[in-house]
């Protein structure tokens, strides 16, 4: 009741009142911007790891030189384990694709079609994969945002030049073939939409001179999380020359700036809520100034040193604590609906927060953490019950004496 009571400006003292208040709204809108950003990057996090490991393999298998020969074996030890999903041998060559006068360097990427379903539920247009007859040889699938850089539909042919070449009279020259584009696929990843080119294994193994060797073997798990762990035990049945890589090991660097650039904005945007803990601060330390009188007469008539503390600690946490769930309450409802807040504010104001040319993604994902809430929350309320610390104790310390001596 007391602490209620301080907390309510009289007429003489609406500006204090003001600043303690005003102290709440600050650590409600740390509170909420910090909830805001921590999800924007959880989501941002876990969207580009789903966009990766939609196209890319869970473990690679290569071998010592550029290509394997024994693959067929290799392939068979891999397939024994119950824990993979999917394995598929693979060709990677740089390549540059032409189409009249439009030249651009992409990737072209030769699979077993047999064992491309994952791929093939990426179709955008054409509603097919390459098919394994002998006449899709020289058929290919591009994605979708490198189609619209050569303006290239489903039907078009297209002009591959490989660097991996024959010796002609004059030299080294190039191979170059003709292929016929059947489908465009929209994996959500621009680096693969933009260059990325899948075409039969074979054709490749015929483009290149490969013969039946392949570049390498990618596999897909039933369970992701456990790639690190299964490339350890794969290493150990395969031969010495094997190659064995898992996503988390091509992918570190990416994702440990993406840890640590949360951690930093985590602490940058804590410094709002300590800059409202501060003013929360003066706040009570005028408020003890302002009711010196009050606390010297509740002294008087029996009050001890630790209930003058208990009213202005629970002054403290009063404030703290409609800070923290108004802050928590708009930054979830944010957080929650904030991909479609964001494309409102750019259908109106025609700004593009995320370029999906120079971002990985196009939108802004927001994902929110619980143990990342649970944290915002439990700090915050922990910094703004310590802040009032020394408030409490300056009112506790108040002597009735000298208070009311000219009283």
């Amino acid at each position: 009741m007391l602490a209620l009571r301080y907390l309510r400006s009289r007429r003489d003292e609406k500006f204090v009142s003001l600043i303690g208040w005003s102290s709440s709204l600050g650590v409600a809108v740390g509170v909420m911007a910090l909830i805001v950003v921590l999800s924007v990057m959880n989501g941002a996090a876990i969207e580009i790891r789903d966009k990766i490991l939609g196209f890319s393999s869970h473990v690679d298998v290569q071998g010592a030189g550029d290509t394997i020969e024994d693959w067929q074996a290799w392939l068979d030890v891999i397939e024994s384990f119950p824990d993979v999903e999917q394995a598929t041998p693979y060709i990677i060559s740089q390549v540059l694709i032409n189409r009249g006068k439009q030249s651009v360097g992409a990737i072209l990427k030769g699979v077993d079609t047999t064992r491309a379903g994952r791929i093939a539920g990426q179709i955008l247009e054409g509603g097919r994969f390459i098919s394994s007859g002998e006449e899709a040889l020289f058929e290919v699938v591009i994605g979708k945002d490198l189609a619209r850089k050569l303006s290239v539909s489903v039907g078009d042919a297209v002009r591959i030049v490989s660097p991996s070449g024959g010796v002609s009279p004059s030299g080294m020259a190039p191979r170059m073939r003709s292929f016929k584009v059947v489908g465009i696929f929209d994996s959500g990843f621009y680096e693969y939409d933009s260059g990325v080119v899948l075409a039969p294994l074979k054709s490749l193994q015929r483009l290149a001179r490969l013969g039946d060797r392949v570049g390498g073997i990618e596999l897909h798990l039933l369970d992701r999380d456990q790639a690190p762990q299964f490339a350890a035990m794969l290493r150990g049945k395969l031969p010495v020359d094997a190659w064995v890589t898992d996503w988390t090991q091509r992918n570190r660097s990416f994702f440990d700036a993406l840890k640590m650039e949360r951690r930093a904005m985590g602490v940058i945007l804590s410094l709002i809520v300590l800059v409202a803990v501060i003013n929360m601060i003066a706040s009570l330390v005028m408020v003890v100034m302002e009711r010196r009188k009050e606390i010297a007469i509740l002294k008087t008539v029996g009050a001890t040193h630790a209930s003058v503390m208990r009213v202005f600690l629970m002054m403290g946490v009063m404030l703290t604590g409609v800070g923290i769930v108004l802050g928590a309450s708009m930054g979830l409802l944010l957080a929650w609906r904030l991909d479609a807040v964001l494309a409102w504010v750019e259908s109106v104001t025609g700004i593009t927060f995320l370029s999906k040319d120079v971002y990985f993604i196009d939108h802004i994902p927001s994902i929110v953490d619980p143990v990342s809430v649970l944290l915002v929350v439990g700090i915050s309320f922990v910094v703004g019950l310590l802040a009032t610390i020394y408030p409490a104790w300056r009112a506790a310390s108040v002597p009735p004496a000298d208070a009311l001596r000219y009283e």
